[in-house]
């Protein structure tokens, strides 16, 4: 009869496309979790924009770089704007506290909105 020669330094073809299937699948998994990475990189990014501007003027309403407030709401005087060339809206409200009357200056509380962001401070006129 025939001898068949048992040759075993090489991979069955079902061996193989085992391999690439395994190999393709965690390929689609890592560009797929790089791809979200990415994105909530953005948000994150977009995110860290708008804090910066809620703390910007906070500071300028704080130390009273920001006094043109025309709008009168509740007894708050309201300023509102948008920044230039971006999508970030902002507002500010102010209004006297006059509660702590043994300072010789005025107590002002500060309320500034950006976007979702909003940071509360208590200033000195």
């Amino acid at each position: 009869m025939f001898k068949h020669k048992q040759n075993d330094s090489g991979f069955t073809i079902l061996e193989v496309i085992v391999a690439l299937v395994i190999v393709g699948v965690s390929v689609t998994t890592f560009v797929r979790l790089l791809g979200n990475s990415s994105m909530l990189r953005s948000k994150v990014n977009d995110y860290d924009e708008r804090l910066d501007v809620a703390i910007l003027k906070t500071e300028q309403a704080f130390l009273g770089v920001i006094k043109d407030f025309s709008a009168q709401d509740n007894d708050k005087k309201v300023l509102r704007s948008k920044i230039a060339d971006s999508d970030i809206n902002w507002r500010i409200e102010g209004e006297n506290d006059d509660s702590f009357s043994e300072h010789e200056r005025g107590v002002y509380l500060y309320t500034v909105t950006v976007d979702g962001i909003d940071i509360s401070s208590v200033g000195l006129r």
